[in-house]
């Protein structure tokens, strides 16, 4: 299904303009058959994968003024239950991002995507990833068949990215949830539950104590946070009873808080953009589309909100847009 048919008009705002798209995915055709195949035809109940090309992308991008994308396998990722598939499929996707990368290395970056849940795979996945590939980070599911991030089970891949100082770049997926058959109520799982999904990840990585154990890592938090910024006092204020092995501090854990990066993907403006200034460092907000899967109206339409929003003044606003992003990505920084 493409969602994004209609050809490009004319540029809303110019190129020169420079955004930098934290968001944005890619399908390759390997990826779309072995989806559609383990029966990801409708991923996460939406109504079809989307379209995907680098010739596409780069008409999208002329259109909306964004100079940068960085490309990212989006839910379900790579693993479908086979782990050799999952790493050939890993590998393929790579692979095939990183030849866009070389062909447009001003255009496009990579988050390069893990077969986990197995361990052993995305490790090698890493080592490949950054040392053949150059990749600018990876993606990460919050839940990987139902190991969700701040299982111990994924505790060497998070020392490995943190020894890399790497990026990582979180995404929702549908929830592993075998108590209810229906909780998104029928609706598409990114509509309401993928924002509950980053919420339960980054809690359980806080309430482990993976972020503070792993304090090198760069993460960037989807959504503008999605419910964290809502619940986090929640979360601390009832952490005391769980009989957590080390109890949380409040000031720890809103200074972690201040170290991680937030997109402004889907809709930050004007209600959940203020709760996240809250608690966020105003330097690492950045800028993201979701497209393909967010569809070309609606893309337009959210970037001029946030261009035209009166919550932040121009010199925030172009700090969200691409300057926060060069300071992240160094090799893209203005020269």
């Amino acid at each position: 299904m493409n969602h994004n048919s209609s050809s490009p008009a004319q540029p809303i705002v110019p190129l020169n303009d420079g955004r930098f798209d934290v968001h944005a995915h890619f399908l390759t055709d390997r990826y779309r058959a072995e989806a559609s195949a383990a029966g990801h035809s409708q991923p996460d109940g939406m109504p079809g994968l989307p379209v995907w090309s680098v010739e596409l992308a780069l008409q999208s991008m002329d259109r909306f003024g964004i100079s940068t994308a960085m490309l990212s396998v989006s839910s379900p990722g790579v693993h479908f239950g086979d782990d050799d598939a999952a790493r050939a499929l890993a590998r393929s996707v790579n692979e095939e991002a990183a030849a866009a990368v070389r062909a447009y290395p001003e255009r496009f970056g990579h988050f390069a995507s893990l077969p986990l849940p197995d361990v052993q795979g995305a490790l090698a996945e890493i080592e490949f990833a950054f040392d053949v590939l150059h990749a600018d980070g990876v993606v990460l599911e919050t839940n990987h068949h139902g190991i969700y991030l701040g299982d111990d089970r994924f505790d060497s891949v998070f020392a490995e990215l943190n020894r890399r100082k790497a990026v990582v770049f979180i995404h929702p997926t549908s929830p592993n949830c075998t108590c209810c058959q229906n909780p998104s109520l029928g609706f598409p799982r990114p509509m309401v539950e993928f924002m509950f999904e980053t919420t339960r990840a980054v809690s359980n990585l806080l309430l482990k104590g993976v972020l503070k154990k792993h304090p090198d890592i760069k993460l960037i938090i989807p959504h503008a946070g999605a419910a964290l910024p809502i619940l986090v006092d929640r979360i601390i204020g009832l952490s005391p009873a769980l009989g957590l092995d080390e109890p949380v501090a409040p000031d720890e854990v809103f200074g972690q808080l201040r170290k991680l990066y937030f997109d402004l993907a889907g809709f930050p403006v004007p209600r959940l953009l203020p709760a996240l200034l809250s608690i966020a460092d105003p330097d690492k907000l950045l800028y993201g589309s979701d497209w393909p899967f967010t569809p070309n109206a609606i893309v337009e339409s959210l970037i001029q909100k946030l261009a035209e929003t009166d919550q932040l003044d121009e010199a925030f606003k172009r700090k969200i847009f691409s300057q926060n992003a060069h300071s992240l990505f160094s090799r893209f920084a203005r020269r």
